[in-house]
């Protein structure tokens, strides 16, 4: 089964607070004996040097590491506290076979899509997030087969929603409903950050819609000769 949640947590709150536009997308997630719980995140949008600065101070972690930057992501690793909730939750999900497929946070709150091996799991493991006082609100449950709709077109949960919003306020109407501040303003976020999910939305659409027709239309082509 897979299980959508949004997570009322501190952790890294308080870097993207102090960082407006940035947005984190989780690359992986481990614990050891020595380690209570790391992550290695990709963040994007905002201005680094400050949510560097934000990161050294954030409470939530006790160690943090730039490990990769390439054009305007930056690859980091992180290591939390061991009394956050974040870390009992994690143990959880391994004890109950489950799987983080995708987490991110836009400076909003966090959003995360995991797999589990039934109802049953999913419903021990929020009784097992409530009681280490981890405040998790479920968002959808479907089965494996079926995809969240902006999974299908490889959009992000962020990129998804400045779409809908865009175009629902009259953003793409001839003439323009709604300006790019206005969307923002709905979204509550920074007009950089909005601009910048409709980019990466709008190309994720394209690759996932008209790029695929253009390459089968090359192959089929390929194929007849």
């Amino acid at each position: 089964m897979i299980v959508e949640f949004d997570i009322d947590t501190d952790v890294l709150s308080h870097a993207l607070e102090h960082a407006p536009g940035m947005s984190v997308v989780v690359d992986t997630l481990d614990a050891s004996d020595a380690v209570p719980l790391r992550n290695l995140f990709w963040a994007s949008g905002g201005d680094f040097d400050r949510f560097e600065t934000a990161l050294a101070q954030d409470p939530t972690i006790t160690t943090f590491e730039m490990l990769i930057e390439e054009h305007d992501a930056r690859l980091y690793r992180v290591q939390y506290a061991a009394d956050v909730p974040e870390v009992e939750a994690y143990r959880a999900l391994v004890d109950l076979d489950g799987v983080v497929l995708h987490a991110e946070n836009d400076g909003q709150g966090w959003f995360l899509r995991m797999r589990f091996p039934g109802r049953e799991s999913i419903a021990s493991f929020r009784e097992r997030c409530w009681e280490a006082d981890f405040d998790i609100n479920l968002r959808a449950v479907y089965d494996r087969e079926q995809q969240a709709p902006e999974h299908r077109f490889g959009l992000t949960t962020a990129q998804h929603e400045t779409l809908l919003t865009a175009l629902r306020n009259g953003y793409f109407s001839i003439p323009r409903g709604a300006s790019l501040q206005d969307v923002a303003d709905v979204l509550d976020v920074s007009s950089q950050a909005t601009s910048e999910r409709l980019r990466r939305g709008m190309k994720a659409l394209v690759d996932a819609t008209l790029a695929d027709e253009d390459r089968e239309d090359v192959e089929a082509l390929e194929a007849d000769r």
